[in-house]
């Protein structure tokens, strides 16, 4: 019987349907971005500063309109973005070419709902490459943004949408060639800093689609294909701790961790202090355990009763700490009602929680160690 997929926009549709608008723009930038530069280069126009400088300004201006705008802040509402950011954040989001944010985050939102399945835009299970570069080529425009009520409602998102061409142009275009006159060097940074920048940058957010759907590590759920990768964190901008951002993905954060390379976390974050970003969404520290732990769980089978009587103490612990972090944000929110004593009581309470579970946590690792895996 022959496999149905579905299109990006939610419909029925054949395994591969051309997309010819995608195709014939997508194709001939690869082409440019790939041979124009190193042909200009050979034919004795040299590397000069200007042109790499201009390389990194807009490369990271496309990190900040992808990775911290359509990714974390529009697709998943992690925070909240002050003007000034969301114009910027659209304005380079338009300059990678990846289409406007509603037809982007529709994709994005679609594609975290129904994971792994036919209804996701880019499933990993149609293939490394189709996950990759084929879901644009072989899947119509998404023209449905039933998923996005929020962000039509915004005036800036609609205008982009809406002369997103303009947008595209300008930013992608314009920008880098107005930075090569000012330079002294506008061929070559046009040719480096707008196309070449352009097809790296692109693929960078491709392997996430990718790549980090088929190797690294799943250390917060193995019921999904996303895993955690460095190299992709290297590439795009910390994006590559993909299997925590699946399991979380409210979180601003995708490294959670302090040592987690993950440059658009510690933008956001210090992004607070400038008044551009506000209300971070953080995944509480004992749900981060708790996934660990059930992970962990998965992959030793044992019916033994020392281990079995670690595991309920460990889960004890766990509980215990989790009650008193929810009081403790409780308090903090100014949802609760407590005086100083009280609350310096709370907070007492809440450290030897933690500090108690990190015990039996560790106590708990010991013997898992030493129980028998699943084949």
């Amino acid at each position: 019987m022959k496999k149905t997929y579905f299109r990006a926009g939610g419909d029925k549709a054949e395994p591969f349907s051309p997309n010819w608008l995608n195709i014939s723009f997508v194709v001939p930038i690869h082409l440019a971005g790939l041979l124009a530069w190193p042909i200009y280069v050979a034919m004795g126009g040299g590397i000069q500063w200007q042109e790499c400088a201009a390389f990194v300004f807009m490369f990271a201006l496309g990190a900040i309109g992808v990775d911290v705008g359509y990714h974390r802040g529009f697709s998943h509402l992690s925070f909240k973005m002050s003007t000034p950011l969301k114009i910027l954040a659209l304005f380079g989001g338009a300059s990678v070419a990846e289409g406007s944010v509603l037809t982007w985050c529709s994709d994005h939102r679609r594609h975290h709902k129904f994971q792994d399945t036919d209804q996701d835009p880019y499933n990993i299970k149609r293939g490394f490459w189709w996950a990759h570069i084929g879901w644009i080529f072989g899947n119509a425009t998404t023209t449905n943004f039933a998923n996005c009520p929020d962000l039509e409602r915004d005036p800036w998102i609609r205008n982009q949408h809406k002369y997103y061409i303009w947008w595209l142009l300008v930013s992608s275009f314009l920008l880098p060639l107005g930075i090569g006159f000012l330079l002294g060097r506008p061929l070559a940074t046009f040719l480096f800093a707008g196309l070449t920048r352009l097809m790296f940058i692109d693929h960078c957010t491709f392997l996430i689609n990718s790549y980090a759907h088929y190797f690294g590590r799943r250390p917060y759920s193995t019921e999904i294909t996303a895993r955690d990768s460095l190299i992709c964190a290297l590439l795009a901008q910390g994006e590559g701790w993909h299997n925590f951002h699946h399991r979380f993905p409210w979180d601003y954060r995708n490294g959670h961790r302090f040592y987690h390379y993950d440059p658009t976390k510690w933008f956001i974050y210090f992004g607070q202090f400038l008044g551009l970003t506000r209300n971070l969404k953080v995944t509480p520290a004992p749900e981060i355990y708790r996934a660990r732990i059930q992970t962990l769980k998965g992959k030793v089978q044992s019916d033994c009763p020392k281990f079995s009587k670690v595991s309920e103490s460990l889960d004890a612990a766990l509980l215990k700490w989790h009650h008193l972090s929810m009081e403790w944000q409780s308090f903090k929110n100014g949802i609760g009602h407590a005086g100083s004593e009280q609350m310096q009581q709370i907070a007492k309470n809440l450290e030897e929680a933690k500090q108690d579970f990190k015990e039996k946590f560790n106590e708990w690792r010991v013997a898992h160690r030493s129980q028998p895996s699943i084949a």
